[in-house]
């Protein structure tokens, strides 16, 4: 049905419509899901919603209309209840409700799924919520699966001696195996030198951060030499020596960040530069002084921690929350690599 119908569903009836579903309208800012739907009414595309929205499951007790219509039905329905779908409904309702789009909305629908249920059936329409509420959800990584630079880099990464893993599987990983999700972590540290991102923002980097992780310069080299840092420091995170300062426990990612600029420092080397050309000589560099980089980048967090808390003794609490900022990130680059 048309998008306007379900909006003006939403208008006359509220969120009485949202009882027997499993959650209150979770908003736009930050939901990256209802975000998308907005976007796409917003956009060319809206004609395409129904293609792209998995549609909305609605009970009620009776429903009834005229079959000796041609089209167009007119739908009488008792108690009708979202089970499914409410942030469709909330979204499209919210999205309609901006200034001129309503009126001059083109043509964009939705599927709509009515079943008629008997009054005193709560527990068959419980399981009917359980299941279409519960069903795998498909993972951004999953979507990028098959995008020609992520075949791209596992035939690059495969001739290098790793097995790139871009799709999800049960089997266990080798050491030799690199999944989609550690390469992006890695990626977005070392590189990018965004290590809060990469650590605390993994939802978005097969959404919103990828292009910013994987972007077309990228090659296998670059994605494996990345790893292999980023394993360093991940290791002592999760296992840490008796003897390590307590901000290897929190700040992996940063270490794995100045562990990248040691690296391009003492190879005299841009990142562009890395390929598989020089690849062997890099990843050698990385087994004699890794160690070393790894004990040299932790005495940086440490400084810039300094800078920024001076003499004050940093709890846990704080010192788990700096990581999160990108305060410390400018310390860190602010800082001559030696």
């Amino acid at each position: 049905i048309s998008i306007t119908e379900i909006a003006a569903l939403i208008e006359r009836h509220g969120e009485r419509l949202l009882e027997r579903n499993i959650r209150r309208y979770l908003g736009l800012q930050g939901n990256r899901v209802n975000e998308g739907i907005r976007d796409t009414l917003n956009s060319d595309e809206k004609n395409n919603f129904y293609f792209y929205n998995n549609g909305i499951t609605l009970t009620c007790d009776s429903f009834s209309y005229n079959a000796l219509q041609n089209g167009d039905y007119q739908v009488r329905v008792e108690n009708l209840q979202i089970i499914n779908g409410g942030q469709t409904c909330m979204t499209i309702f919210k999205t309609l409700q901006q200034p001129n789009l309503f009126p001059q909305n083109t043509p964009a629908y939705v599927l709509v799924r009515l079943y008629q249920l008997p009054t005193d059936n709560d527990d068959l329409v419980q399981k009917i919520t359980y299941a279409t509420n519960s069903q795998n959800p498909v993972d951004l990584k999953d979507l990028r699966a098959n995008d020609n630079l992520q075949q791209r880099l596992e035939m690059d990464i495969q001739q290098l001696g790793f097995n790139y893993r871009r799709k999800r599987s049960d089997t266990g990983t080798k050491s030799t195996d690199i999944t989609s999700g550690v390469a992006a972590e890695a990626i977005l540290a070392v590189w990018r030198q965004k290590p809060h991102q990469a650590k605390f923002f993994t939802r978005e980097h097969f959404g919103k951060l990828y292009n910013v992780i994987f972007t077309e310069q990228l090659n296998g080299a670059q994605v494996v030499i990345a790893v292999q840092l980023y394993r360093i420091a991940e290791k002592r995170r999760k296992r840490p020596n008796p003897n390590d300062p307590a901000c290897v426990r929190y700040a992996s990612c940063f270490i794995a960040m100045q562990m990248g600029r040691r690296l391009l420092k003492k190879m005299n080397l841009q990142m562009k530069e890395i390929d598989h050309r020089n690849f062997e000589d890099v990843t050698q560099l990385i087994n004699l002084e890794g160690e070393n980089y790894f004990y040299d980048s932790v005495r940086d967090v440490q400084k810039a921690l300094q800078v920024l808390y001076g003499s004050q003794e940093i709890s846990l609490q704080q010192l788990a929350a700096t990581f999160r900022r990108g305060d410390l990130i400018e310390k860190l680059q602010q800082m001559e690599i030696h």
